[in-house]
Formats: C-alpha cells, structure tokens, sequence
C-alpha cells in the first residue's frame, strides 16, 4: 500500500459514547469525535484566530497558551463533557499540561511526537508501562478534504510498538503500519490521539479556500511519574532545539514557545469558569515549576 492508497473515511463516536470511544482509542490509537463544537462556535473561535495570527497563508505562527488561556473562544478545551469523556479513557484521572496551542497551517511529515519517543526522552520506560494513557487533543476549524487538507492522517495501531517492546523508529513503523488513514473530521470535530501513533498533517494542495486552523492539547492520566517525564522533556527541549541547525526564524519561535510556557500557572493564567470546571472535575493541572521541584 502506498500513500496515495489512503483512506479518507474513519470511524466516529458522539461525545456521549464514551464507551465506544475507549474501545476505539485502544484498538487504532485515535478517536474521532463528532460535533463537539457548534457552527457558531467554529466560526467564533476562528474569528479569533483570524484576529490574532498574522495574515500570510504559508506563515506557521501561533496563539500561545497564556493568550489562548483568556480566550472566551476557546473554552471548549474545558468543556464538562470533554473531561468527563477524557477522565474515562485515562482510566478514571485526569491531567492537563501548560502546552496548549492554536496554530495556523502546520505542515508536518510522519512522525511519532518527540514527548514519548526514546529517541528523545532520557528516561522513556514509563511509555512501556500496561498503564501509559497519555493522548493529544485537537480540534481542527475546518474540514479535511482530499487537496486542500485541513486535518490529521495516522497510521492506525501504530501505537502498539510500545506493547511489543519496539523501537518507534519511523521506517519501521511505516513498514510495519503501511495503512494510512486520513481522518474525514468536520469543522468543530474533535480527535483524541495516543501519544505514541504515527501521524501527520493531511498533506495540502494549496487548493484550499480558508486558513487552516487547529487548536491543540495534552492530557494524561493523573500519574506522577508520567506527568514528571513529560514536564522533563519541555525543560530539556530547548537545549535539543538548538543542537538541530533549524533556521533562526524557527529556532526564535520554538525558544519563545517553550519559555512562555513557563508562566503559565494555576489558577493564574485560567480563567475563573475554567478554573470552577477544573475543579468539578478533580483535574490534575501541570505546571513547568513541577519539573524543577522534583
């Protein structure tokens, strides 16, 4: 199979179905979720973001967590039915960490994230651990379509390497998880994802006729030792970042990201709805000041 073979079709749950969810999230590595944003809601978050990221098409720039945090907008990251569902499929905790992020035109090739690579972390057992549940989240604000793109494509099951003891090396993983899946998500959709699958941004034909938005971030299980291991590689990332060669221009805004997301504190940088919701739901909030402490 190459990739020109890959499905635009996926399986999807109502937020309510959180059963099915679970048992999706463990066999394929993802889920979709259908409809958690209203129309309404999709265009006023992508107002804001119209509003806020620079006007170039082919720029990648993005709304930083202590902006994004104050943002009306953006509240569905904290929506009841969202923990309650996520709760569930961490196994009955919660966490959120400081990286949440709104970007504007992400290309990325395949990949599985640095965050629970060995190849990256120092210290990566906990990622072979029965009990690892750590997932990204993302709401993308436009449809994924054959051409203009707009969304995410994974390599379902690809998560598994972990199960059997592997090495999440790319070349393997593509020959081992040939099948690719573009996930057909709508506008306000949301898609929960392991963070060990491979995946990568929809590829795009430059045909589409709006900005491509998603809106992301991280959640775990409330675990110590998976919430530290996270919260060491943003502490070490920059130091990474600048044995790579990137281009200034890159390097400046990865540096910025990571170092804003130092000061992002709660309750401080919450809102005073977000910080309520939070505590109904018993979430465990991480902060970067976790990683020294330790």
């Amino acid at each position: 199979m190459t990739e020109d073979d890959r499905v635009m079709t996926s399986p999807s749950i109502a937020l309510d179905d959180v059963q099915l969810g679970g048992q999706l999230l463990e066999r394929d590595g993802y889920v979709l979720i259908r409809g958690v944003l209203s129309p309404d809601q999709v265009e006023r978050a992508r107002d804001r973001c119209d509003d806020y990221l620079l006007a170039d098409a082919d720029a990648e720039n993005e709304i930083e967590a202590n902006a994004l945090l104050r943002m009306p907008e953006m509240d569905f990251i904290f929506d009841a039915r969202v923990l309650t569902a996520l709760t569930a499929w961490m196994g009955g905790s919660l966490a959120y960490y400081p990286n949440y992020v709104a970007r504007l035109n992400r290309r990325t090739d395949w990949h599985v994230d640095n965050g629970f690579s060995p190849k990256f972390v120092p210290d990566a057992s906990h990622v072979y651990d029965p009990a690892f549940r750590h997932v990204q989240c993302v709401v993308y604000l436009q449809d994924n379509r054959p051409g203009p793109g707009g969304g995410l494509d994974v390599r379902p099951g690809s998560h598994r390497w972990a199960a059997t003891g592997d090495f999440p090396d790319d070349d393997y993983l593509a020959r081992a998880y040939p099948r690719v899946v573009s996930i057909d998500s709508k506008a306000g959709d949301l898609i929960v994802f392991d963070g060990r699958v491979m995946h990568r941004g929809t590829p795009q034909d430059g045909s589409a006729q709006r900005r491509k938005y998603g809106v992301f971030w991280s959640a775990s299980r409330d675990d110590r030792r998976q919430i530290d291991r996270y919260l060491e590689y943003f502490a070490a990332r920059l130091e990474f970042l600048r044995t790579r060669n990137l281009p200034p221009e890159e390097l400046q805004r990865d540096e910025q990201r990571h170092r804003l997301m130092w000061d992002v504190r709660f309750p401080a940088s919450y809102r005073p709805e977000t910080v309520e919701v939070l505590h109904r739901h018993a979430v465990a909030v991480a902060e970067m000041a976790d990683a020294v402490a330790q």
